[in-house]
This record gives C-alpha cells, structure tokens and sequence, in this order.
C-alpha cells in the first residue's frame, strides 16, 4: 500500500516555502489545500511576499494560510532586490509565532 507522501515524511516534515503569486504571477488554485496538507502533518508555511501588490484586494498570506510572509517591497517601490531601504520589508506571523519575534527593550512584547 502506498501512501501519500506528507504521511510518510510527516515525523520529518518542518516547514514548506510557498511563492503567491508564483514567480509567473499566477495565482495557483491548490495554495489553501497545500497549506493545509502542511499544518496536518505539523509543518508550518513559509510565503515569499515577493509580489503582495498582486495580492491586495483579492487575497491575504492569513486567508492562504501561511504562518510566516515576508513582505519583500521591491517591486511595490521599483528597486533592486537586496537595495535595503523600503525593499526590505516586514515579516508577518500569526500569533502562536509572535513570542519568538525579536522585541524592543522600551516596547513590551504581546
């Protein structure tokens, strides 16, 4: 009997990384069912915001499903990637994750 590959490697299964839109700018249609699949079998989903101008209005890393997005601003602002500034972005997670986010020493942590 064969069985589906996130069960077999579910003890070894950490993380997957997910580019939404793709690099393509296609909006694949299995990224929810991916990302379940993934937090079934405890691992945790890593989105590239690379393109997040693509995603505004129609979808969210959090409705996708992802734990982690960076949200790299290259493209909103029109600058080379790696040109610090803006491009740099921010990185978002949901909340079982924001205890191990880097914290400020006037700012009290959530």
């Amino acid at each position: 009997t064969s069985q589906p590959r996130q069960k077999k490697y579910a003890d070894r299964l950490s993380a997957i990384m997910i580019t939404y839109p793709s690099t393509y700018g296609v909006f694949e249609e299995g990224v929810m069912d991916i990302c379940t699949i993934a937090h079934e079998n405890g691992g945790q989903v890593y989105m590239d915001g690379a393109n997040l101008n693509a995603q505004c209005g129609l979808t969210s890393p959090g409705k996708c499903g992802a734990d982690v997005c960076h949200l790299n601003m290259h493209k909103t602002f029109c600058i080379p990637h790696g040109g610090g500034g803006p491009g740099v972005g921010a990185i978002g997670v949901r909340s079982h994750l924001a205890p191990y986010l880097p914290s400020h020493e006037v700012v009290k942590p959530f």
